[in-house]
């Protein structure tokens, strides 16, 4: 992360976070996948929405630094869901208990999940990009 000429440090406390943030995310992405082969699609959803809100927090917490200036609430959520990618960002725009609680096929669910999974995997990489420029 930059600002103006200088990189950024991310501190150590926050670099920690960060990890235990997207290690969540890949394991709720575990769960999802597990309920999907177990056909539950319903079930998939309702794991792998989690981990794109955990991934989409670790990127707002990369565009906008918490040890610096954290974001009001309202702020902090608003720009969490302008992060998540498309078919989320749709789900998210809908009554999200009604659209999580409702009945999905596997078939249905499926992108959800494989979004989800290349949002957190694109996260990580995004953050361990991030991380080896602060160690150059």
């Amino acid at each position: 992360m930059e600002r103006g000429d200088r990189m950024i440090k991310i501190p150590t406390r926050w670099r920690t976070t960060f990890r235990e943030q997207l290690a969540d995310a890949k394991h709720r992405l575990s769960i999802a996948e597990k309920r999907l082969k177990e056909g539950d699609g319903s079930r998939a959803l309702q794991a792998a929405y989690p981990a794109v809100v955990a991934a989409a927090t670790v990127r707002v917490w990369l565009s906008e630094p918490p040890w610096h200036r954290p974001l009001p609430a309202e702020e902090m959520q608003r720009r969490i869901r302008e992060a998540f990618p498309s078919r989320f960002g749709a789900l998210a725009a809908l009554d999200l208990r009604d659209a999580l609680t409702s009945p999905w096929t596997v078939e249905a669910a499926e992108p959800y999940v494989g979004e989800a999974r290349s949002f957190v995997e694109a996260t990580e990489a995004e953050l361990e990009r991030w991380l080896a420029q602060e160690s150059t």
